[in-house]
């Protein structure tokens, strides 16, 4: 064999060679390649040496890459299910897209439920029985819905976030009028109202509207609420919360029609806000300790019409019933309230809406982590689950 170029040497090992043969075959190989190393130049030498380390190193973090994408991507579809007596859980209606990632939902007065892409930005409409259809027209408009809300006049309030990249900042509200029959009336309204200071959203994350028909927008990046007229105009920071040393960012938003107040949650000290419509008088209803362990996450949040508050707990995959005392407290270490865990195991639950016609509940599965997290798969289809309430028990768990 010819010791100049190791690599060259065409020979095949027939399928009678023994094991020992073929020990000494790649011994003597190993000889010539470690004679033609000491060959090369010192620079010729460190620049194997890099490339062989470079690859192996490579290989072993495209090994670690695709194990972890294994574990965590397990081709088993998780199913949300009930955590206490009195409720059931079930699938209510899958979207049709690869992309849907639904953030948002909401529920009309009839029992319509609406929800819309967070990846497309198409709208969605879901008969009281589950059946699906995509509003025409929506996809074109919207980039990135991320927050829902009916308006008074049943139009559909969007924050559209725009881009889907969760480091960009910008957003709008939209304002999507409606027929009946769930198709567009009119144009559709994608300046429908910014702040007049001029600085614009931030990241804008959640609309409520009130019975008067008054907005109020949630800007975590800004974190500060803004107050709307009706018609989008009269723009202006109407509440922040009140002030801490601990970095907050405020999300969820709901009308409390019993305490004429707006809910609005922080998930970052996990914190209930209850914010009097009248004049901007602050309670914390809820404070998470931050001893303690599983930290909720708060987001969406809804509220029956004889004033029960239910929280979507994102970082737990969960929905709780919240007990806030009969005299909420100011003070923000002892709120009194307690948080009772009715629901989990839901992808993403985001989002939290309150159907008064059929006493139900909806909750999205955003299924999120396949958004930031490199070959990670959403859970297809993409879901939006019911929890149908009998009798929830009001004693903490």
């Amino acid at each position: 064999m010819s010791q100049s170029c190791w690599w060259h040497d065409r020979r095949i090992l027939p399928p009678s060679l023994s094991l020992l043969a073929a020990a000494d075959l790649f011994s003597e190989l190993g000889r010539m390649m470690f004679k033609d190393f000491r060959n090369l130049s010192l620079a010729q030498r460190r620049l194997v040496f890099f490339l062989v380390f470079g690859g192996g190193l490579a290989l072993l973090v495209g090994v670690t890459v695709i194990l972890a994408a294994s574990a965590l991507t397990s081709g088993q579809r998780q199913l949300s299910r009930a955590l206490v007596d009195g409720v059931s859980v079930r699938e209510f209606a899958a979207l049709p897209d690869s992309d849907a990632y639904p953030a948002a939902v909401a529920v009309a007065p009839d029992g319509t439920v609406y929800t819309g892409s967070f990846g497309s930005g198409a709208l969605f409409r879901i008969t009281p029985d589950g059946a699906v259809s995509e509003i025409a027209g929506t996809r074109d408009a919207i980039g990135a819905v991320f927050g829902l809300a009916v308006a008074h006049d049943g139009a559909l309030l969007v924050i559209d976030q725009i881009d889907t990249d969760p480091r960009s900042a910008g957003g709008a509200l939209i304002r999507v009028p409606l027929n009946p029959d769930g198709t567009l009336a009119s144009e559709i309204n994608t300046f429908f109202a910014l702040p007049e200071d001029g600085q614009g959203y931030v990241s804008p994350h959640d609309v409520a509207a009130a019975p008067d028909g008054t907005i109020y927008v949630s800007d975590s990046g800004r974190n500060q609420v803004f107050k709307f007229n009706a018609d989008g105009s009269g723009g202006a920071v109407w509440w922040v919360p009140p002030s801490t040393t601990a970095r907050i960012a405020i999300s969820g938003l709901a009308i409390d029609p019993v305490t004429e107040s707006l809910l609005v949650t922080e998930p970052e000290q996990n914190t209930i806000f209850r914010v009097r419509l009248a004049d901007g008088a602050t309670d914390a209803i809820y404070q998470y300790q931050p001893n303690q362990p599983n930290p909720p996450g708060f987001n969406g949040i809804t509220v029956t019409p004889d004033g029960v508050i239910y929280v979507a707990a994102l970082a737990q995959n969960g929905i709780a019933i919240v007990q806030p005392p009969d005299s909420p407290s100011s003070d923000l270490n002892d709120p009194g309230s307690t948080l009772n865990y009715i629901a989990g195991l839901f992808r993403g639950a985001s989002d939290v809406a309150f159907d008064a016609s059929r006493n139900r509940l909806f909750v999205t599965n955003f299924d999120q982590s396949a958004l930031v997290i490199p070959l990670i798969q959403p859970q297809l289809p993409f879901a939006i689950d019911v929890i149908e309430l009998e009798a929830i028990p009001l004693q903490s768990s």
